[in-house]
């Protein structure tokens, strides 16, 4: 997996890499300069990588959705949190939300594949938000990992190549929705239900 961070996260790189390598198998750290003098424009942390590089979240991320089907109402965080065989899921969410608490700053978190390549990626992007939104969404990601690099490089081997993100939205019923623009060609989508529905 690549980590990609704007500069001023700088002093956080090691950190970051050093939680998520917990889990997963995390490159060194990449620095990005922004180019604007917009204040405005949230910083970001980027982790992209292959299918193969997700899966060793895979029995995490089911568990931990399994968990949230079965107790619906009664899953709090602090249980699912404590479950050994969701740990890896509820620790990389934590590590990725826990990097926007900086209330003085926009922080933008995404993760994804390095589909088309490792600087856009086809990724779930998300600005200050709470463990257990990441948590969910990076569960639906990893589950459907697979299918959605496939139905990804399909695309991309038909000329239609994101020109910038193609962006993930988790639905409701947790497939998931891609969309990207296509230079010259407009816009595209492709849905990928959850991986056994």
């Amino acid at each position: 997996l690549t980590l990609g961070l704007s500069e001023k996260h700088h002093h956080k790189a090691d950190g970051i890499r050093a939680e998520l390598s917990k889990h997963l198998k995390v490159g060194r750290p990449s620095l990005f300069t922004h180019f604007s003098a917009d204040p405005t424009l949230p910083s970001f942390i980027q982790v992209l990588g292959d299918s193969v590089a997700w899966l060793p979240l895979y029995a995490a991320a089911t568990a931990y959705l399994a968990t949230l089907a079965k107790r619906a109402g009664e899953a709090t965080w602090d249980k699912l949190f404590n479950r050994n065989e969701a740990k890896p899921i509820t620790d990389v969410a934590t590590t990725l939300a826990t990097v926007t608490a900086d209330k003085d700053e926009k922080v933008r978190i995404s993760f994804g594949l390095n589909v088309p390549d490792d600087y856009f990626g086809t990724s779930m992007f998300f600005e200050s938000p709470d463990s257990e939104d990441v948590a969910r969404a990076l569960a639906c990601f990893v589950v459907n990992v697979e299918q959605l690099s496939k139905a990804m490089q399909v695309e991309v081997a038909a000329g239609r190549v994101p020109a910038g993100p193609a962006i993930i939205e988790l639905q409701d019923d947790e497939s998931l929705l891609v969309r990207w623009r296509v230079l010259d060609d407009g816009e595209y989508e492709l849905r990928v239900p959850r991986t056994g529905s």
